[in-house]
């Protein structure tokens, strides 16, 4: 659970302790302001969260009717994170699961204010990608999604990244091939390099290529042989490194 907007949440530096009796005893017949829904209370370092409902009206500011406990210190943590936008829900998502005290008050971006409280486990999206180059280039068009405020679902990102340069170390092939090129790359001290390049090659040299099967059929036209082949198709690897009742992307 978190709030629908941070413009919901009140947050109060208060004097006297954060039981429930003096929660409760401190917001009865409080005129609150009409859409404050949360208040975020702190005393000593430490904090509590308590919900309001406002009597019916059209006033901008309304009598308390009925005061709830969303926690008490014992089970709330309080977290600054400057980069944290607290509207987000995938954000905010990540303190929740870092902290077993149920209810996480985040200070986050623009100095903005909100809590969530932990329940059910956020789904954990796994997006395989291949580097380089770095950063990976899937995982940061997923984290813009995200971030755009149009996917409501709360999803922990998990960032699995494939090393093409480890997968081709360790071969004989003097000549290591890539798809298209990505920054000075080199296999084993061995130069790379890159098919869309068309580079020239001796009859007889030996090429490991790393790519796809789309990446074979070009250089068997290319070069008229076969090249030895390391599979490095995001796609191809999601399917071996699925794992269940996760969600998977990959990019082709």
């Amino acid at each position: 659970m978190m709030p629908r907007h941070c413009k919901d949440v009140a947050f109060k530096h208060v004097d006297f302790s954060l039981t429930e009796e003096a929660i409760r005893r401190r917001f009865r017949r409080e005129r609150v302001f009409t859409r404050t829904e949360y208040f975020i209370l702190e005393n000593g370092g430490e904090y509590a969260v308590a919900s309001v409902k406002r009597k019916r009206g059209l006033e901008l500011f309304r009598e308390v009717s009925e005061v709830g406990i969303v926690s008490l210190p014992a089970g709330t943590a309080f977290v600054h994170d400057p980069e944290c936008d607290v509207l987000s829900p995938h954000a905010m998502a990540r303190h929740a699961v870092a902290h077993a005290e149920g209810t996480v008050v985040v200070l986050g971006r623009f100095g903005h204010i909100s809590f969530i409280q932990g329940g059910k486990s956020p789904a954990i999206l796994r997006v395989i990608d291949v580097v380089p180059p770095h950063p990976s280039k899937t995982v940061e068009m997923v984290e813009l999604a995200l971030r755009s405020g149009m996917i409501a679902t709360p999803l922990l990102v998990e960032p699995v990244l494939v090393d093409a340069l480890a997968l081709c170390a360790g071969s004989d092939a003097p000549v290591v091939m890539f798809p298209c090129e990505a920054g000075r790359l080199s296999v084993d001290g061995k130069p790379v390099l890159y098919l869309d390049k068309t580079p020239p090659l001796k009859p007889d040299a030996e090429v490991l290529l790393a790519g796809c099967e789309l990446s074979q059929r070009i250089f068997r036209k290319t070069y008229h042989r076969e090249p030895g082949f390391v599979n490095i198709c995001p796609r191809e690897l999601a399917r071996k490194l699925f794992e269940p009742g996760k969600l998977h992307i990959a990019r082709c």
